[in-house]
């Protein structure tokens, strides 16, 4: 069994790979939208078209495509014609298919765009005026809104006029004035346990939480979670509701950007995935693989200014390894943490002192610990005294390094702008591998006539 797989996801994939199709296929039919979208980067190139064909006779083609990562679409498009494709298209909300859209290749969204319905061509095409990380991009326009003078009873009314499907997609009512300005909000919950005759503006919670559409998704994402949400209305800056995000929108967001950290300290593209083609991961993992070769060469060439010191007594070169990669560890619990804390919006850049200061204390604290314990088993090993100090001062002075390079590399680049997780594991590690080297044998050098008897 895939281990990334659950058991009724394994069960299908033993399925068609054993040729079982009638079962196969009914099991598409049983299957959840989702289960089956992870399915597809395990499936084998012939196996692909007959899942995509499957996928369209079983009437889940569209929901499959909804639950698809961007960069997945590109590839089941070209296993379906393009009607059927854009068939698909027509049943998802607007905000589904512009996400799709912004995943195609550049030269085939304008034209899938094209081929859209008069309807929702204008709400697709309003959401992609929007970037895709802000609050207009992942919005969606389909919204229940009603005015403030209707009666509850009205209110319920209206509701039960509406598709079965489009009612169960609703958490609540925004309500607006005549201006379609965002004036209140009322929950389905405050729906029901009202009189028939009370008017939703006696009900309505009044300026609920909302977001201008330029807002960055990760901090509507936020917003959700504080304030226990299952919705947040957008609107203009002349106050008029536009959109809303969903809860689940908002889970999908923070997802996202939890997988693109964990990509970003790895110096690796999100979009890097396991079905990717050979030649276009190599293309995206190849540069920053070459700029690890120069810091590593950078590590070597400060070994290389110790070569004689080195030389008189080679034990050194065992003990180097123990610095630097004790060093490198430490950076990297110092970067993580830190990171999460920015990703979360639990620090700032005016809060960078703190942090700094807090991780330059743990480093004191370790580098103390880790120092003592590395001399005194330094000691025991060699029965060199001298030697076991400069053990204990490399530590020491590599995990204050360590500590402060975690903090401050990440909060430099949010200050810049820029993503605090994107190469800060290339500083980090540069600067305990060269300060890590330079610390244990530029101390050794100073003390070799004693460590070297």
């Amino acid at each position: 069994m895939h281990k990334s797989l659950n058991r009724v996801q394994d069960a299908l994939l033993r399925l068609i790979r054993n040729h079982a199709l009638s079962s196969a296929f009914n099991a598409v039919k049983q299957m959840h939208p989702a289960d089956l979208a992870q399915l597809l980067p395990y499936l084998q190139a012939s196996e692909q078209q007959w899942f995509a064909e499957s996928l369209l006779k079983s009437r889940k083609l569209a929901r499959v495509i909804s639950e698809l990562d961007e960069s997945q679409v590109p590839e089941i498009l070209e296993l379906i014609p393009e009607d059927h494709f854009m068939a698909a298209l027509q049943e998802l909300d607007p905000d589904d298919v512009a996400d799709l859209i912004h995943g195609l290749p550049e030269e085939r969204r304008q034209p899938v765009f094209d081929k859209l319905n008069g309807t929702q061509k204008k709400a697709v095409g309003k959401l992609l005026g929007y970037a895709p990380d802000t609050a207009g991009g992942i919005m969606t326009t389909d919204l229940l809104s009603m005015q403030s003078t209707l009666t509850v009873g009205e209110a319920i009314a209206q509701i039960r006029a509406l598709p079965k499907d489009a009612a169960e997609e609703y958490y609540s009512i925004y309500v607006c004035d005549d201006n379609e300005q965002l004036v209140g909000a009322v929950t389905f919950r405050q729906l029901v346990l009202s009189a028939a005759d009370v008017t939703l503006a006696d009900i309505m919670e009044v300026d609920p939480v909302a977001v201008r559409p330029h807002a960055n998704q990760e901090f509507v994402a936020d917003l959700i979670a504080r304030y226990n949400l299952l919705s947040v209305p957008v609107i203009d800056d002349n106050h008029r509701l536009v959109g809303r995000i969903t809860v689940d929108d908002a889970i999908d967001v923070l997802t996202d950007e939890a997988t693109q950290d964990i990509y970003h300290l790895a110096n690796l593209g999100q979009e890097d995935h396991v079905s990717t083609p050979i030649i276009i991961s190599t293309r995206r993992r190849a540069p920053w693989l070459l700029i690890n070769l120069g810091t590593a060469v950078l590590a070597a060439a400060t070994i290389s200014l110790f070569s004689d010191t080195i030389a008189q007594y080679v034990v050194l070169a065992a003990m180097m390894p123990i610095v630097s990669g004790m060093g490198g560890n430490a950076g990297t619990q110092s970067l993580t943490v830190v990171v999460r804390s920015l990703a979360l919006g639990e620090v700032d850049w005016s809060l960078g002192m703190k942090v700094i200061g807090k991780e330059l204390g743990i480093g004191v604290l370790n580098g103390m610990l880790i120092g003592v314990v590395i001399g005194l088993l330094t000691f025991a090993w060699y029965q060199n005294i001298w030697l076991a100090l400069v053990m204990f001062l490399a530590m020491l002075g590599n995990l204050i390094i360590a500590g402060l390079v975690g903090a401050f590399v990440p909060l430099v680049l949010r200050k810049l702008k820029q993503d605090p997780a994107l190469g800060s594991s290339i500083f980090v590690t540069t600067a305990t591998d060269v300060g890590g080297f330079s610390l244990f044998l530029g101390l050794a050098t100073l003390l070799i006539s004693l460590i070297v008897k």
